[in-house]
């Protein structure tokens, strides 16, 4: 019994660590790579392996099923009634999402992109959008993120690395909090009743 709650203390509360390196863009070489790693078990998850392809009767099969499901749905919900979602459920799923992002630990971050679109105003207003976007995240001292617009050439250029930690007890409080939140519960239960 006693290692049963170690391992659910262990579990809740030491944290997923992350290491990430993604790159990519116009004539660079495409670099994902994905570490996970939790206490001493590790997992690498590298992108740049060549998928298994698929027989084309699969694939067509697959498309006819998610085609069927696309127009039941559509069928079910109507435009008033995601309407009304929206206006009843956006103010609890932005809380949700403060306190998933508040939960996560960033230990280190860099990120640096050069871009240029095919007109130069339309740059001079991408780089002035990402400045302001940018601005409060590197803030932190951890947080390092390099903007080069480029207003003579239409290109894109990205590398990312970085180092996040998350704790399953950083997002199951916030999931509780959300689910638990009057507008959720009625929807939820509007929900059963109208099955």
């Amino acid at each position: 019994m006693l290692a049963v709650i170690v391992l659910l203390a262990l579990l809740l509360w030491v944290p997923f660590v992350c290491r990430f390196e993604l790159a990519g863009g116009d004539g660079a070489e495409t670099v994902k790579k994905i570490k996970l790693k939790w206490l001493f078990i590790s997992r690498t998850i590298d992108t740049d392996a060549v998928p298994e392809r698929k027989p084309r009767e699969y694939v067509k099969k697959q498309k006819e099923v998610e085609k069927r499901k696309e127009e039941k749905a559509e069928k079910e919900m109507d435009i008033s009634r995601a309407f009304e979602l929206v206006r009843t459920m956006h103010r609890p799923a932005i809380t949700l999402v403060r306190r998933v992002v508040r939960s996560i630990r960033i230990k280190e971050l860099s990120c640096n992109a050069t871009f240029g679109l095919s007109d130069p105003a339309d740059t001079g207003m991408l780089a002035g959008f990402l400045y302001a976007v940018s601005a409060p995240i590197a803030r932190s001292p951890v947080v390092s993120i390099r903007l080069d617009p480029v207003f003579w050439d239409q290109t894109f250029v990205y590398r990312a690395r970085g180092s996040i930690g998350i704790t399953i007890w950083g997002l199951i409080v916030p999931a509780i909090i959300f689910v638990c939140s009057r507008p959720v519960r009625a929807e939820i239960v509007r929900y059963i009743r109208g099955r």
